[in-house]
């Protein structure tokens, strides 16, 4: 009886250590799983594709069912927004936010000195996706006349030109939504990629010197103020935005204190002499 007690005590322990792995096996299973994405791969690698030009020739289908050249909207710069619009979370606020930003914007105008295109990365996206996200932003003149919404026409296209720019988006099956950067990217009148500005930080003044940063110097002479203006800031990749070029301040400083000094002292040299020729002129009086 008693070798029968043990058998039985040994067979319960194993049935409750088998449960017990049944449990466990199964709380895995239906545990969330730790994401091992690797937050880096939602960054753009600025420095690795900055000057980077897209094919001005691809053919993208706006939201009336238009189709035109990437190149039609160059000749100023572009800013480009990349979403899906299916979204509807994160590109609604992307795009939103840049509205917003644009509102704070007074050096720079859009249409007149920059175009914006926000263009998806979604093959399934179409007129209809396209028109809907556009009327959802509900965007105000002249705004919205100068802001494009469309979709590649061809897949091929779609895959060369994200890669050719470091674009990188990944679909979660378990999220059902695309993991891609928050980005607004600044091309030049030719098509080169000038600066990449994240959503996070930023202010109407970022946006106005990217896109001053995208002339690459192609200034009328009515914008001398607003190249002078690009001078004194400069872009800080640790920081994601501009600050005051501290050099060229100090540049600038020693530069007006410089002619300060020089105009002082001809101005001293004029009045000094100006009093020494009254001088002499009285003396030859007196004599």
């Amino acid at each position: 009886m008693h070798a029968v007690g043990l058998r039985m005590a040994a067979s319960l322990a194993l049935l409750t250590l088998a449960v017990g792995s049944v449990d466990v096996a199964r709380a895995q299973y239906f545990r969330r799983p730790v994401s091992d994405v690797d937050p880096r791969i939602m960054m753009i690698d600025e420095k690795a594709v900055l000057g980077a030009k897209i094919d001005t020739q691809t053919i993208l289908v706006d939201h009336s069912g238009k189709e035109f050249r990437w190149g039609d909207l160059l000749g100023k710069p572009l800013v480009l927004v990349l979403s899906y619009f299916t979204c509807d979370g994160s590109c609604s606020i992307i795009n939103g936010t840049l509205a917003e930003l644009l509102g704070d914007v007074k050096v720079v105008a859009a249409g007149e000195d920059f175009r914006i295109l926000t263009l998806s990365f979604d093959k399934h996206d179409t007129l209809a996706t396209t028109g809907a996200f556009r009327e959802h932003l509900a965007l105000a003149e002249p705004l919205a006349k100068n802001w494009t919404f469309a979709t590649f026409k061809n897949e091929a296209d779609l895959k060369a030109e994200t890669e050719k720019i470091g674009f990188k988006f990944f679909w979660s099956p378990e999220d059902r939504v695309f993991l891609h950067p928050g980005a607004f990217l600044f091309f030049s009148p030719d098509g080169r990629l000038i600066r990449v500005l994240y959503q996070d930080a930023l202010s109407g003044r970022d946006i106005e010197l990217a896109v001053l940063d995208a002339k690459q110097g192609q200034f009328r002479p009515a914008e001398i103020i607003n190249f002078a203006l690009s001078l004194c800031y400069s872009y800080s990749y640790r920081d994601g935005k501009y600050v005051l070029s501290i050099p060229v301040i100090v540049g600038l400083g020693a530069l007006g204190i410089g002619l300060s000094t020089l105009f002082g002292s001809m101005l001293a040299y004029k009045i000094t002499s100006g009093m020494k020729r009254v001088r002499n002129h009285s003396h030859a009086e007196a004599a």
